[in-house]
């Protein structure tokens, strides 16, 4: 259920500023690989946020705070700070000409707590993210938005906007940890990253060496409204199916694996699919453990 106070959730926001690395870098093109030209990601932003509560150890103003570290990491998180730009192939890359990343100061006049259960789904914490205009060219688009939100009892949110095509979600979270690394004063970051795009390269010719179903393109959705749900699956429950599959198919599976199978089985039903008909399940992984070797985790993507 949404939460009431939402709707009457006043956040005033200031225009955004541009935050730049603190030291002046060279400018240099990243180049990207095939997956980040994939026009499903192309004009693809995913956002985080991250709540702090009010604490007697926080003194400082979190804003101020926030703004300077984050100039401090884009020193080696220099691609954030740049925008991309078309090939004369049509492809994407990154000009990492130190523009900025974009940064907004917000405010409420209510405490955190009235907020309620954060882990539920509600279109309503976009007032917590900085909204590009409708619209906007893939070229105007910011890399990385940061937008920091203060409550009046002390608390603040961290609302974080990505640029598929510069990272993953694994490489956002460890942008997250550096920014708090910085914010924290370390000097030195626990995990500096690698930007070597080059490695998704693909073959020229490419060799394929396994069957794929390209055929199964998906149609366009006949649905002209998204409805935001989120349905909550505890962890006995997950269990018990665990327990139930694995006995009937005599296979060990992963909980993800089983709550995939069974929602997707819901769905074809749900849509009276006909058996005869082929259906396929994409989904996102991360690939850096498939290499052979593995790549560093350092690798951003």
């Amino acid at each position: 259920m949404e939460n009431s106070v939402w709707k009457d959730l006043n956040v005033k926001s200031f225009d955004p500023v541009m935050v730049k690395p603190s030291i002046p870098l060279p400018k240099t093109v990243l180049h990207l690989s095939t997956v980040d030209n994939l026009p499903v990601l192309r004009g693809n932003l995913f956002n985080s946020l991250i709540v702090y509560k009010a604490s007697d150890k926080i003194s400082a103003d979190p804003v101020k705070v926030i703004r300077e570290a984050l100039s401090k990491v884009l020193v080696n998180y220099f691609p954030f700070a740049g925008r991309l730009r078309y090939k004369e192939n049509g492809d994407l890359e990154v000009d990492c000409n130190g523009e900025g990343a974009a940064f907004v100061e917000a405010m409420v006049d209510c405490n955190l707590s009235v907020l309620g259960d954060l882990d539920d789904l509600n279109p309503s914490y976009e007032d917590l993210l900085f909204a590009l205009p409708q619209n906007t060219d893939i070229v105007d688009l910011h890399l990385l938005v940061v937008q920091v939100t203060c409550f009046a009892c002390g608390g603040f949110v961290v609302g974080v906007s990505f640029h598929h095509s510069i990272c993953d979600g694994r490489g956002a979270g460890q942008f997250l940890q550096s920014l708090a690394e910085i914010a924290r004063g370390e000097d030195k970051l626990s995990c500096e990253p690698i930007w070597n795009r080059e490695l998704l390269k693909p073959e020229d010719p490419i060799h394929l060496q396994f069957y794929h179903l390209y055929s199964l393109r998906p149609s366009g959705p006949t649905f002209e409204e998204w409805v935001h749900a989120s349905l909550v699956i505890n962890p006995a429950t997950i269990k018990h199916m665990k327990q139930s599959i694995m006995e009937e198919c005599n296979k060990v599976c992963s909980s993800f694996e089983i709550v995939a199978a069974l929602g997707w089985r819901a769905r074809t039903k749900a849509l009276q699919i006909p058996q005869t008909q082929n259906v396929k399940l994409l989904f996102a992984v991360d690939m850096r453990k498939s290499f052979n070797p593995p790549v560093s985790k350092r690798i951003l993507w």
